[in-house]
């Protein structure tokens, strides 16, 4: 199993936090940041690899990487990341036969939350059916207990919110990587991976219920979760 952690972004709007520093180096206590939390709670898993994409200020990131000698990373640079989505990234990352977890770096999440996606039998995708939905984040829209779309712009009664972290099955991975690299040979770079999803891909949501996954995009974001984490 691989896990791929999505890095490439340029994260504005913490503002001064990311001056020095890419996204996923953010402290979120004062030991420990989005990245080192995150590879703390994936390495207890059966991993083969993880492969990180990156974008801005990538030799920061790679660099910081090095105080984590017992991991196997593979560092995978968008070159274009001021100018696409994280869909080029993901089109860039050589083939793979094997399962994937699919996880964006400025994601913090439970111990509980990482395992339950880690030993899925099938592709899934954390959901949380306890929480209002988020006004810019992703919504999955659900339909006899298989998500049907994942957009930021679905708001109908049967959506509910929604967290990039995925397992997905190698088969589906196939399908999907070969959607992302249509979509970018076509020059639709600038929207989501999710927008290349397919009916093909049967993705079964997991539930947290209120448990801890949560993006930090801003500064209220990450004073929340310091909260909840201290």
């Amino acid at each position: 199993m691989k896990i791929i952690i999505l890095n490439s972004g340029m994260g504005t709007r913490l503002k001064e936090l990311t001056k020095n520093n890419p996204k996923s180096l953010v402290k979120i206590t004062e030991n420990e940041t989005i990245f080192s939390r995150a590879i703390k709670i994936l390495s207890k898993f059966d991993i083969d690899e993880f492969i990180i994409t990156t974008g801005y200020l990538n030799l920061v990131l790679e660099n910081y990487a090095n105080n984590f000698s017992n991991i196997s990373f593979k560092f995978i640079h968008n070159p274009e990341y001021g100018t696409t989505n994280y869909i080029k990234s993901i089109d860039l990352i050589p083939d793979i036969d094997d399962d994937v977890i699919l996880v964006h770096g400025d994601l913090v999440f439970s111990d509980e939350v990482a395992e339950k996606i880690i030993n899925s039998k099938v592709t899934t995708v954390v959901t949380d059916s306890t929480i209002p939905l988020p006004k810019d984040d992703f919504k999955a829209k659900i339909e006899d207990n298989k998500v049907k779309c994942i957009s930021t712009k679905y708001f109908d009664d049967d959506a509910v919110a929604c967290q990039p972290f995925y397992k997905i099955k190698k088969e589906d991975w196939k399908i999907w990587k070969n959607n992302i690299r249509e979509f970018c040979m076509d020059g639709k770079v600038n929207v989501y991976a999710e927008n290349a999803l397919s009916d093909e891909i049967a993705i079964t949501p997991t539930d947290i219920k209120g448990d801890l996954c949560q993006e930090i995009d801003t500064v209220e974001d990450l004073n929340r979760i310091k909260e909840l984490i201290k």
